[in-house]
This record gives structure tokens, sequence and C-alpha cells, in this order.
């Protein structure tokens, strides 16, 4: 454009016989020219990604159950796609998966998907993971949708994150979906202030009454979200549908110079757990979650390679209808990378907790036929868990499950997890493991002490 003019004006004085002395002074006064430019529009953006998890195993033990799934070589799989779309301070996010598997009778193979109020016991074949909108602002965050909910700050249990629906036909390999929730997060400084509300109750999944992990017991028959209740029962889903309401707060404090990040939640609404009540009918029971209120307060801090955390849980459940007790965990996580080298090691990281509930206040036997003690796990825990980092692509696992006997209700076991995991490359995994189980015969553990296994893993991201 510069040259176009110059030519202009070189032309206009050879015809006019200007003088062009000053033809500097007029180059350089083009250097403030000021050239409007088009303004794009603000576009969206989208990312996609996922991964695919391919897992079988092999149990080392036959079994002698009648009318159960006797296969000692098992698998399964679970694909999963993640879709994001922002634009401004929105961002829509969308997460569905599809599984499948050979534990016989677990997987619902009729409804692929099944949302708002899901009672159905079955492991569906595929759903939605998440579906939200997220609104965000300098000041607060608004969530509309379903959405993994964590509010636990404990490492390995948490007795608070139990809003999600877990899909387990395999107990020990769960798959966390979200909840449905209008949540409102306030931040003011270093704390944040949220109300949440939970407009739909969905029943987690879990195997078959007629899976080898319902163990063997000839005086039950029906398996209903780990309760055991006697042959020729009948259990009825409760189908009222009622709001639950939790209040949030989160900060963190500086105390002795340093850093405690802690968190207190009150709620309240239908039980995070389920109870068997009466009916007006002979051998009819109902399933539901009794209401109540309940409060959970958790903190953790780190002081050098030693990270500290505890979390306490309590339910008051109304009428006496469900047990009222409290739930607490405390623990520590251990980083070592030095002179661990002299064993060919880079850096271990062990977890250590103990877990342990209190019934401050038994339910009404008169109005509750089970209280939700079967779903409420672990009691009296142990729970160990190690990573040794051989190099930045291979490492050794380790975690391990320890069940106390309380007041000789020979309910004590140990459930061990050995592996190995490498990384074959960016977003490649394999894993080889082996599980072993043990104690008394009618405890926890002790009814898959014929399911030890071995088995291979393998995740690849994309």
């Amino acid at each position: 454009m510069k040259k176009v003019v110059l030519s202009v004006v070189l032309l206009s004085s050879f015809v006019f016989g200007e003088d062009m002395d000053n033809i500097d002074d007029f180059d350089s006064a083009f250097d403030d020219v000021v050239v409007p430019v088009k303004k794009e529009k603000k576009s969206y953006s989208f990312s996609l990604n996922g991964s695919l998890k391919l897992r079988g195993y092999g149990f080392i033990k036959p079994t002698d159950y009648e009318g159960i799934n006797n296969s000692r070589a098992q698998m399964d799989s679970i694909l999963e796609l993640n879709s994001k779309l922002k634009k401004d301070n929105y961002l829509f996010n969308l997460s569905i998966f599809g599984m499948i598997g050979t534990e016989h009778n677990s997987y619902n193979y009729k409804e692929i998907m099944h949302e708002f109020r899901d009672i159905n016991k079955e492991v569906p074949m595929g759903g939605i993971r998440e579906s939200y909108l997220l609104r965000t602002s300098d000041n607060y965050d608004i969530v509309v949708g379903k959405k993994i909910f964590k509010t636990g700050i404990s490492t390995l249990y948490s007795p608070s994150d139990v809003y999600n629906v877990t899909l387990s036909p395999d107990p020990l390999d769960p798959y966390t979906t979200g909840t449905w929730l209008t949540d409102f997060e306030y931040y003011l400084n270093s704390a944040s202030y949220g109300i949440v509300f939970f407009p739909f109750i969905s029943n987690s999944k879990t195997f078959s009454s007629k899976s080898r992990w319902s163990g063997n017991d000839s005086e039950t028959s029906n398996n209903t979200n780990n309760f055991i209740v006697p042959e020729g029962t009948t259990i009825i889903q409760d189908r009222e549908n009622k709001v639950r309401a939790l209040f949030r707060f989160k900060n963190n404090t500086i105390l002795f110079k340093h850093g405690i990040d802690w968190m207190i939640d009150v709620g309240y609404g239908p039980s995070l757990y389920s109870v068997l009540e009466y009916t007006n009918k002979s051998a009819t029971y109902l399933e539901t979650r009794p209401e109540a209120w309940y409060v959970d307060f958790g903190f953790s801090t780190t002081y050098k390679k030693l990270e500290v955390h505890s979390e306490v849980y309590y339910q008051n459940a109304f009428s006496d209808r469900d047990d009222d007790f409290i739930s607490a965990v405390g623990g520590a996580t251990y980083t070592l990378d030095q002179w661990i080298d002299k064993i060919g090691l880079d850096k271990v990281n062990m977890t250590v907790e103990y877990v342990k509930e209190i019934v401050v206040d038994s339910y009404d036997s008169n109005k509750t036929f089970r209280s939700s003690e079967k779903e409420r796990a672990p009691k009296n825990d142990i729970l160990i868990k190690a990573d040794a980092e051989i190099n930045d692509k291979w490492s050794l696992n380790y975690f391990a499950n320890f069940r106390l006997s309380i007041k000789q209700n020979r309910d004590s076991g140990r459930y061990q997890k050995f592996g190995t995991t490498y990384k074959i490359s960016d977003g490649f995994v394999g894993e080889l493991f082996v599980e072993v189980f043990n104690g008394d015969v009618n405890s926890y553990y002790g009814k898959w002490r014929d399911n030890d296994r071995i088995g291979i893993q393998t995740k690849y991201s994309f």
C-alpha cells in the first residue's frame, strides 16, 4: 500500500514539477497509520477423547455351587467416549460408555440406557456416564445435569462418597457413573460454599445371585444390593422419589505454617443406604431409603513427604427406621524417593488407612426387617496400598483389605491384590494381577475363598 501511494506521489511530482526533498518525511508519516482489522467472531471449541479397557482372568479353583455361573475363565470390556463443547463461560460435557462381559445374568441386554429414577438391579450394557452443563464465572459455578460428584477427602475409602452410581458385575472392579444434580458453588478467597440438590435416586448395580460372587449359601437365593434375604421372600422397590439436599463448605487454612484442606457437608433427605421394611403382606418387604439427616467432616494436610488425612460421617435416621451410626477413617500417605535406588526402585508411594464404624442407636426391629448394615462396608478394616516405581514405564503394585473381627462375629477376612503395570506406549498400559481371598466361612471375604484368580488387563486411552 505504501509503495502504491509513493508511486502516485512521485508521478505527481514529475508531472507538476514539485520539490521531493521531503519524501523521507512523507514516507515516515505512514508508520502511524492504523489499518482497521476485522474482528473474528468467538468460536466454539470441541474435544473428544476416550478409552478402551479389556480384561481377562481365570479362577484358580473350580466351584460346586449349584445353579450359578461356574465358568473359570471370564472376561469383560469397557469403552468410554468423552466429549466437551465450550463457548465463553459455558461448557457442555457428555460422556457415554458401553460394557459387556461374561458374568452370567448380571448384564441387562434389553435396556441400553435407563436414566432418572433407575431402580433396576442389572448392570446396563451402556448408558450416559456424565451429561451436564457448566456455567463458570470468577465467583461461582453452576452445574446442571448428570455428573460424578465427589465429597470425600480420604484417599482409599471415603464413607461419604456414595452419591454416584457404581456398576459392579465384578465387585472388585467397579465402574462409576454420575448422579443427577443441580450444584451451585460460590467462591470467596480460599473458601467455597455449595448447595446441591439431587432430584433422582438410582440404585447401584451389582453381581447376580447366580454369580459365583454370591457365594455358596443354600439357605438364600435372593441377592439385592448386598441384602441376603431368606428364600421365598418378595422384595418391593420403593418408587416414591424424594429430593435430597446438601450444603457444602470447603476451605484451606494455614496452621503451624502448613496448609490444611478441610471440608464439612450437611445433608437432608433420603438416606444414602437402603433398608428392608415390613409390609402388610407376609414375607414381603419394601426396599426403601428412610428420611435422615447426615453430616461429614474431613481434612488433609502435608508435611514434607508425608500426607495425613481423616474423615468422619454421621447419619441420623428418622423414626428409628435405620441405624444411627458413625463411620470414621484416618490414614496417611508417604513418598519414599531416597536410598531406594540401591534396590532398583525410583520411588515408592504407600498409603495406610484404618476404618471404624460405631452404631450409636440401632434401628427399631418392629418397623424395619433389616437395617442398612449389610450395605455399609467396611466396619473395622485396615487398608494398604503401595506402588513401587522401577522406572518411568514399569511399576509394582499391592493392595490389601484386612477385615478385623468385632465381638467374635466371625467376620474377619483378607483380600490381597498383587500386580505389575507396564506402560507399553503413550496412552497404552498393560497390567498383570493376582487376587487372593481368605477368611471365616461366613465372612465378607471368606465367602469368596474359592475365587482366587489371575488376570491380565490392558487400557488404551486416546
